[in-house]
């Protein structure tokens, strides 16, 4: 294979430090196994003392795949994940086995004891424990020492005093959690210097792909792991960092040239895979970033287009991306080829509906269009269901204190109860006022049909600011459930009674459960997050306004150039055809474009 200059000079360098900078397309996996190849061949390294580490299983063995067609004598060269070779070292040093590992569905269970023990009477709901869980990942993930850590699920002291519950029951039956394998494996290096040395001395080579995505517990490991000459070559782009949510840490790339004086710097600027016009307009967004390292990005690819089309309302939009799909496939077209890119999970179900009317071919992690299980979803269907009568206990704890009104949940013991003539009794003065005041709200909703429930609901009652308060509490991925809202007042229109809105919604996931996601030459559906990594001939973002792309909650400076990162790595997948999609209308509100469009300058 015919290599470029900078290609070259990554494949061939010999001893010590080195930071690769490699953009969309530019070949950076062939610049791994290619030097992987030349340690082997032409600096006679042992294959066995050459680690090569990536993010996923699913990456690692497709690199050694790769790689071994390419050097079948490479055999003993290592490829695996930070965990999987962190967890190779306890289980070698430290009596752990693969049964101590806590499964993810009995993480769950422990972190929603962990809640339960820490905060007596509460009971913890899926989207609470999924949100602990993730603080607790991200705090295992993030710090080596105690102190300094803010969680965005509940309080400083809360958090603590269920991180210190966790603990202990894992303690207790003797198991370990996925992000434990990185804090005790740092701990054993540091406290083992006779472990630290025979380990560097057995990898005296380290290969890191994807190094703007590691954290700081990671690059700290790998320090102790350094052989004396520092051999150490990290590929990277900052341009793609997008999980800092999960304790990323893209600054570590200039922290690296820091703690490594003599390492070089390449660029590998030229991308194999997108034309020039995706290229200059990606360039242009990007450059509006100013914590990155500068590239002088550009391609040879001639063949490709962009185009960025407004559309009145969503309809239009989303009917276009039909018609788009269909002519497509008519011609010949491979669906697979085809990608249709958004910020948000929540964002596609609309369009996914639309799909399965026209009998095209789709896959892809979406969300089943069932907004109606996100957290503004089951408030809102509480709701309607309670200003209708009777209702299951569970569901009216749900309605007494959104927004916060201070009724006692302990006095709600009966399986069933009718918050619309609730039963005062045995309620304190200020809890039986306001259980007055939701009955006197419910009533007023009664009269009403779903979409004016949920205006009401909204608007009088106060759910808006509930939910911005809670998503500005609330800061991991993924948490905009604003513009939830919405959607579940647009989906309501039109429906006369609450078992109108209630019978389309079971007819919705009825269709949805029916549908398969895993046709393989089906067009895809995919977040912004789940296509880094991968390329399709023609790329469709939907849905490229301000408040969706970008977030509403991402306007500080450090979240916004997050965000900017997401919309580039989108762009970016393209390898012919870009559409960028938005509308003067979303969710049946004006709606502006997103300002990453103006500074794409197409």
């Amino acid at each position: 294979m015919l290599l470029s200059k900078e290609q070259r000079q990554a494949v061939s360098h010999k001893q010590g430090p080195m930071l690769v900078l490699a953009g969309p397309g530019s070949g950076k996996t062939t610049v791994i196994t290619m030097r992987v190849r030349n340690l082997i061949e032409h600096e006679h390294v042992p294959a066995g003392s050459i680690l090569v580490i990536t993010y996923t299983r699913a990456a690692a063995l497709e690199m050694r795949e790769r790689f071994f067609k390419m050097c079948p004598e490479g055999a003993s060269v290592t490829f695996a994940t930070f965990h999987s070779f962190f967890f190779k070292i306890l289980r070698n040093y430290c009596p752990f086995e693969s049964s101590d590992l806590i499964t993810d569905n009995s993480r769950k269970d422990v972190v929603k004891n962990a809640i339960e023990d820490s905060i007596p009477g509460f009971k913890a709901g899926a989207e609470v424990v999924d949100s602990v869980s993730k603080d607790i990942a991200l705090y295992k993930n993030t710090f080596l020492e105690e102190g300094g850590f803010t969680p965005s699920s509940c309080g400083i002291a809360e958090f603590n005093r269920i991180l210190s519950a966790y603990n202990g029951r894992l303690r207790t039956s003797g198991n370990i959690d996925f992000d434990d394998i990185l804090s005790l494996t740092y701990g054993l290096l540091k406290k083992r210097p006779d472990i630290r040395e025979e380990l560097s001395e057995a990898f005296r080579y380290i290969l890191i792909d994807e190094f703007q995505d590691i954290n700081l517990l990671q690059y700290e490991t790998i320090r102790l792991l350094e052989s004396p000459e520092a051999n150490i070559f990290a590929v990277g782009d900052d341009d793609q960092a997008i999980y800092r949510f999960r304790g990323a840490d893209p600054t570590l790339m200039k922290r690296f040239l820091e703690d490594h004086e003599s390492a070089p710097l390449v660029t590998l600027p030229e991308n194999h895979r997108c034309p020039k016009s995706i290229v200059e307009c990606s360039s242009k967004l990007i450059a509006n970033n100013h914590n990155r390292f500068k590239k002088d990005l550009f391609s040879k690819v001639e063949k490709g287009s962009v185009a960025v089309k407004a559309f009145a309302k969503t309809s239009e939009e989303y009917r276009f991306v039909v018609d788009t799909c269909v002519r497509a496939i008519k011609k010949g077209v491979d669906p697979s080829s085809i990608a249709i890119l958004y910020r948000n999970n929540y964002q596609p179900g609309p369009l996914v509906s639309m799909f399965t009317a026209e009998s095209l071919p789709f896959n892809g992690k979406t969300s089943r269009s069932d907004i109606y299980e996100t957290l503004p979803g089951r408030i809102v269907l509480s709701y309607l269901a309670a200003s209708r009568g009777d209702i299951p206990r569970e569901a009216a704890l749900s309605v007494i204190n959104v927004p916060e009104r201070g009724i006692m949940r302990s006095k709600f013991t009966a399986k069933r109860t009718n918050l619309l003539s609730p039963d005062t009794s045995g309620f304190p003065s200020s809890s039986r006022s306001a259980l007055l005041e939701l009955s006197k709200e419910l009533r007023v909703m009664n009269g009403l049909d779903p979409f004016a429930c949920i205006k009401y609901l909204r608007k009088k009652i106060g759910l808006d600011r509930f939910i911005k308060e809670y998503c500005a509490s609330h800061t991991g991925e993924g948490l905009d459930l604003y513009p939830i809202l919405d959607i579940l007042e647009e989906d309501a229109k039109g429906h006369a009674t609450y078992a109108d809105w209630c019978e389309h919604i079971s007819i919705k996931r009825s269709a949805e459960s029916s549908r398969t996601d895993g046709q393989k030459d089906g067009i895809r559906f995919m977040s912004f997050h789940s296509a880094k990594g991968l390329e399709f001939d023609t790329v469709i973002i939907i849905d490229a306004v301000e408040g969706t792309v970008p977030s509403a909650h991402a306007l500080v400076r450090d979240n916004l150039e997050e965000e900017r990162r997401m919309f580039y790595v989108a762009l970016t997948r393209a390898s012919r055809e870009l559409y960028v999609l938005y509308t003067k209308e979303h969710c049946g509100r004006p709606a502006a474009p997103s300002r990453f469009i103006g500074e794409m300058s197409v």
